[in-house]
């Protein structure tokens, strides 16, 4: 089950593959023609992570137009996100020498940091952390100049748009200027390709990352993300459930 797989419906995919490394958790990331995906791809995955023995599975985190169909076909809320922004226009200013290029022989560390700074749920491990990297067609992967790595960042790049996939620094490290050297980092790479926005997601509860990113400058998307989840066991596909109402 270690495979990713991609179904078809019309032109609409979505995309199944493991929750990290979990042998029977599924994650299904959608690919939609157009904002949302049709009810019937959402089956479909479906039926395809129960026919590759998956029990359940989670969504990649969705806007809540994206989640519609996902609500329709069965799945509940796990966990709302905080989504931020941030315009680029000039160049951000960077701490010079403070990250260089990740290695493979980083690896280690990264991830015992990595489950150090989140919750269990949110932790990397190395099929995630792969994940992150190869979620866009371009990235950036640093970590601080320091023995051990005391944080890392993850960014991606498609198109116009950046996403910040992952800030970490170790608890030991914190209040040291780390975090803002990721992000400020994060920034002006996304700025040097060509990006116009960038774009994050923290959990609710993280006031800290909250508040280190609104001190780099964004500021809060109008809606937050969703991820869902389904537990294919209880054979309630179709069964609608109902979605969180924003005012």
């Amino acid at each position: 089950m270690a495979t990713r797989t991609m179904v078809y419906v019309g032109r609409d995919r979505v995309q199944v593959g493991p929750w990290k490394a979990a042998g029977t958790t599924a994650n299904l990331i959608p690919y939609p023609e157009r904002d949302r995906l049709s009810v019937d791809a959402v089956h479909k995955a479906i039926d395809e992570a129960v026919d590759r023995g998956f029990t359940n599975g989670y969504t990649a985190a969705l806007s809540p137009s994206q989640a519609e169909p996902f609500f329709e076909a069965g799945f509940v809320l796990h966990e709302e996100l905080h989504l931020l922004r941030r315009e680029l226009g000039d160049e951000v200013n960077v701490t010079r020498g403070a990250t260089r290029r990740a290695r493979r022989i980083d690896w280690d560390e990264v991830l015992e940091l990595d489950a150090l700074a989140f919750q269990d749920f949110w932790q990397f491990d190395r099929v995630a952390l792969a994940d992150a990297v190869r979620a866009t067609p371009r990235h950036r992967f640093q970590v601080i100049k320091s023995a051990p790595v005391f944080g890392y960042h993850i960014t991606g790049l498609a198109g116009l748009d950046a996403y910040i996939q992952r800030v970490a620094v170790h608890p030991d490290a914190q209040r040291l200027g780390y975090g803002a050297a990721l992000v400020n980092d994060s920034l002006r790479w996304a700025w040097r390709n060509g990006a116009t926005t960038v774009q994050v997601n923290t959990q609710i509860t993280n006031d800290r990352a909250v508040g280190l990113y609104e001190r780099c400058g964004f500021t809060f998307a109008p809606h937050r993300l969703l991820v869902l989840h389904h537990d294919f066991a209880r054979g309630d596909r179709g069964e609608a459930a109902t979605p969180p109402i924003y005012t």
